[in-house]
């Protein structure tokens, strides 16, 4: 779990690197835009989606369509990072996944953080991210580690007899 402000404001040393990584976005893609996913623009999502995967060669589907916190960021007009997320409890809010041209340097940190001004900005009431577990891939699990979680939520599973 991640305090909302905390990565909405990226503030201090640990998160010197996530900022600077932002900064190189906007840099290099000075038009960039961050809009709510809507059913007219959830297919260009759907196109970028299929184009991450034929470039990172990794699968995992993508939620089906419910009312989520779905936002994305665009480059010259061209969805190029989005995520997809919702409520979880009264105080802490859902990041299903992210996902973002891994070669646009800072697309990952901006997504992150464009997320969670918005959450904060829609509901003031959250306290909390959860982007959820790594599923024991080390490189997202280091991505996570990255931005300094405030709490660890063990996992569980439990099974009906």
């Amino acid at each position: 779990l991640y305090e909302v402000e905390r990565l909405a404001e990226l503030g201090g040393k640990k998160l010197h690197a996530k900022r600077n990584h932002i900064n190189r976005f906007v840099e290099n893609n000075p038009t960039w835009t961050y809009e709510e996913i809507t059913p007219a623009t959830l297919p260009e999502c759907l196109e970028m989606d299929k184009e991450w995967y034929r470039r990172s060669m990794v699968r995992e589907g993508l939620a089906e369509e419910r009312d989520l916190g779905d936002e994305g960021i665009r480059v010259y007009g061209e969805v190029v990072a989005f995520t997809i997320g919702d409520r979880l409890s009264a105080d802490t809010y859902d990041v299903h996944f992210e996902k973002a041209y891994g070669e646009l340097q800072g697309a990952y940190a901006m997504i992150n953080r464009e997320f969670a001004r918005q959450v904060r900005a829609r509901h003031p009431e959250i306290k909390y991210l959860n982007r959820e577990d790594d599923m024991g891939v080390e490189g997202l699990r280091k991505a996570k580690q990255s931005y300094y979680p405030d709490l660890m939520v063990e996992k569980h599973t439990a099974v009906m007899k």
